[in-house]
């Protein structure tokens, strides 16, 4: 929905927020601590997706004349965003009634940047949610699949009740949808993107938190580029490479924190290491006065 009336790229760059709204709704509202570098990379991560969304002219910053290709792309994406614009426009005057609308502009936003500012808190919410569930219920088997299959029950039941509020509750035709290839893209998009994600979301939040998740989760329009230039053979331009780099540094900051330190090895070793000649005195102590 959030689509109909801003640009791809803004809508992915509003998304990246859950890398910033997972900390802030962990340390406000549960009380847990947020590691600095965690929010260095979340900022990071941030610059990253708004330089591979185009929000900065990386060849014009460096001084690099744009080849024609380029200078296409970008008056593409120029006139893109013009009609973007203009839409949002005619849709503001078209639904000046419209609550949501108001509210929107009455704190200088569009209708879409609200609507897609509940990606970052949906997404975000969810990681803090399973990883909440997943420690929870540490002691139950499979409990990573069966929280995988509550959220695919809930996915299913709030997607067909939307289904019949557009169609006035009723079963529309989708005779329509038998083709192989809607079949094939259906099938994906329910197996793989939903229901094999949603269970390795799971998997993954068993080691990783959920500001972990996040800033993982903020690399997506680099694997997006890269199968879209392997697939699709959409040309990757300089803001491309240099937004994907930051965004990977951004993640590989955020996991080189998390490694446990020398001393930390150390000083676990040393309690092991007294564990086992506390135990083995307790031992000896036992059974001096056993043979007493």
């Amino acid at each position: 929905v959030a689509l109909s009336t801003i640009p791809a790229g803004k809508c992915a760059f509003i998304c990246s927020l859950t890398v910033v709204v997972v900390p802030f709704i962990s340390a406000v509202f549960f009380g847990k601590k947020v590691k600095p570098v965690n929010m260095a990379s979340a900022a990071l991560a941030i610059l990253g997706v708004g330089v591979l969304e185009g929000m900065f002219d990386i060849p014009s910053l460096l001084g690099i004349p744009p080849a024609a290709a380029d200078a296409s792309a970008l008056a593409t994406t120029s006139s893109l965003a013009t009609a973007s614009a203009a839409t949002l426009a005619a849709t503001s005057t078209a639904e000046s009634t419209d609550l949501l609308a108001s509210a929107a502009a009455s704190i200088g936003l569009g209708k879409g940047d609200l609507l897609a500012l509940g990606q970052p808190f949906g997404f975000g919410i969810s990681f803090m949610r399973i990883e909440h569930y997943v420690e929870k219920f540490e002691d139950v088997d499979n409990r990573v699949m069966t929280i995988a299959a509550a959220q695919c029950v809930a996915v299913g039941l709030v997607a067909l009740l939307w289904v019949l509020y557009d169609f006035d509750f009723t079963i529309p035709n989708m005779s329509y949808m038998l083709e192989p290839h809607r079949i094939g893209a259906i099938a994906w998009t329910g197996i793989m993107t939903t229901v094999v994600a949603i269970y390795f979301e799971g998997v993954a939040l068993q080691v990783a938190s959920a500001t972990e998740a996040a800033l993982t989760f903020a690399s997506e329009p680099v694997w997006a580029s890269v199968f879209g230039a392997w697939l699709l053979k959409e040309k990757l331009n300089i803001n491309s490479y240099v937004g994907g780099a930051i965004i990977l540094t951004a993640c590989l900051l955020s996991a080189v924190a998390d490694l446990p330190s020398s001393d930390d090895t150390e000083g676990s070793e040393e309690q092991v290491g007294g564990a086992a000649i506390n135990s083995r005195i307790e031992e000896k102590d036992e059974n001096e006065s056993l043979a007493k």
